[in-house]
């Protein structure tokens, strides 16, 4: 598979297919939202792990021989996503919206948990960022932490906390990014940011990430 190929964002058939491909027995990880979660740790890591040795984290273990067709179809959706992700961040990071729902789940703590067991693959290496700048990392830790809470948070507080986790992700990024000049110095856009799932601005009527935004990528 060719880097534009792989970089490919996936369809929202691709996504549901995703969904459910994770729901299997033999996968650690049981959703897209906990799944991006993981890969956008991985994606800001200084020194991002192995691919197998995140793809472990996605399924511990071998499939049997019955299931391997299922699990490469399941490792190609996440792989794709992945390279997408990444491609998406290294190109606009300031457009970097997470996957907090997939159909009519919804998911904000569960992608705030997969990116808090993103970060355990490199305690070490994220040590000394979580050190210098703990307000980038509270909006994850505090969401991740409020699943089955009581009494529950706050409507209120969670959508403070859920409001700051894309721009702390941005942030965080930029440290990683020779070209944003500086730690800690997001990206500035010059045009308004839209997200994957809005309207493309071309006026096609499709979602951004089926229309220019998948060309882009």
């Amino acid at each position: 598979m060719t880097t534009t190929a792989l970089a490919t964002p996936l369809s929202d058939d691709e996504y549901e297919a995703l969904g459910a491909l994770l729901a299997t027995p033999g996968a650690a990880i049981h959703d897209v939202s906990t799944l991006e979660g993981l890969l956008t740790a991985i994606a800001t890591a200084a020194t991002p792990p192995a691919e197998a040795e995140w793809l472990a984290q996605v399924w511990p273990t071998a499939p049997a021989d019955a299931d391997n067709a299922e699990r490469q179809r399941a490792t190609s959706l996440v792989l794709r996503h992945f390279h997408h992700l990444r491609a998406w961040l290294a190109r606009d990071a300031a457009s970097f919206e997470p996957i907090f729902h997939c159909g009519p789940e919804w998911g904000i703590a569960a992608w705030c948990q997969g990116f808090m067991a993103g970060l355990e693959l490199d305690a070490a290496g994220w040590a000394p960022l979580q050190a210098a700048q703990p307000d980038w990392f509270a909006p994850m830790r505090e969401l991740a932490a409020s699943d089955g809470r009581e009494p529950p948070m706050p409507d209120e507080e969670t959508e403070k906390w859920m409001d700051a986790v894309a721009p702390a992700i941005i942030a965080i990024h930029g440290t990683r990014s020779p070209q944003q000049g500086g730690a800690g110095r997001p990206a500035q856009r010059a045009t308004p940011k839209v997200g994957r799932n809005d309207p493309c601005p071309c006026g096609s009527g499709k979602k951004y990430k089926k229309c220019c935004g998948a060309a882009d990528a």
